[in-house]
């Protein structure tokens, strides 16, 4: 009779094993040791990253983590008590991510419904129109263009640009909607309209919360209890900041939409 087949020893045993992948473990916890204590660690980046089920009522999408639950926070807490709702969105125009609060609601434009006119027609009119909307905010010429090229069209192209909550007739937008518009004037690099938004005669708002000398291509715009402003803040890293508000008490949001921008700018800045 052939005796028994020996079996071949394996090389990696279950002890063995274990070794290995108690050593690997420690190599990667020392390795994360040493970058935080080098100051070189950075967290993973999120270009899509909910936050809904931790911030209620909040549509958050985080470019940079520690600082827009930062900002919220000091958001909700600068507005909590004060009548009507409040609204906000920032967008880093380096990477395009962005956070807000009551960013998606649809709410009263007041005279950012001009910024999707100004759009239409740059080149069909005179520049003196563009002009006088974006720096006076005139509503004489307003009624007029839209009387001119006609509210169905001028809805078609608000429409075309995506703005799917943005109506002409009920002068109605969101802050996200408005914030999608200001990355177009910026993408496409249109000097044209942002030069008629920049030194307007608004400039109590957002533009007196940023440093001066600071650049802000901004549109501002007011109903009863409404009181708008949104625009392109040119600091070393600029980003878009849109302050939407309804049923408020008007003097109080004059006096917290330049404290908010204050708060917002200096938190997105010292973090970056």
């Amino acid at each position: 009779m052939f005796g028994r087949k020996k079996e071949l020893v394996k090389p990696w045993g279950k002890k063995e094993r274990l070794i290995i992948l108690s050593a690997l473990l420690i190599t990667v916890l020392v390795s994360v040791f040493f970058s935080f204590s080098s100051g070189n660690f950075e967290p993973p980046k999120f270009s899509n990253f909910s936050l809904d089920n931790i911030f209620k009522g909040e549509t958050i999408i985080v470019g940079k983590i520690p600082v827009s639950p930062k900002i919220i926070s000091e958001f909700n807490n600068m507005t909590r008590n004060l009548k009507g709702t409040y609204a906000f969105e920032v967008i880093d125009l380096s990477t395009g991510s962005k956070f807000g609060v009551n960013n998606d609601q649809v709410m009263q434009a007041a005279s950012l419904i001009k910024l999707p006119l100004m759009l239409y027609v740059q080149g069909k009119v005179d520049d003196s129109k563009l002009e006088a909307m974006g720096k006076r905010s005139d509503n004489n010429v307003f009624k007029e263009l839209v009387a001119k090229f006609g509210k169905a069209t001028v809805q078609d192209y608000i429409d075309s640009l995506g703005m799917k909550n943005t109506s002409i007739a009920e002068n109605s937008t969101t802050p996200d909607e408005i914030g999608n518009l200001f990355i177009k004037l910026y993408q496409d690099k249109n000097e044209k309209i942002l030069s008629y938004l920049t030194n307007t005669i608004f400039e109590n708002w957002i533009k007196k919360g940023v440093p001066e000398g600071v650049r802000v291509a901004h549109k501002y715009g007011r109903e009863v209890g409404v009181v708008n402003d949104a625009g392109i803040i040119y600091s070393k890293n600029p980003f878009i900041l849109v302050i939407m508000t309804q049923g408020v008490n008007e003097l109080e949001a004059d006096r917290l939409i330049p404290e908010l921008t204050k708060m917002i700018y200096s938190t997105y800045e010292k973090d970056l």
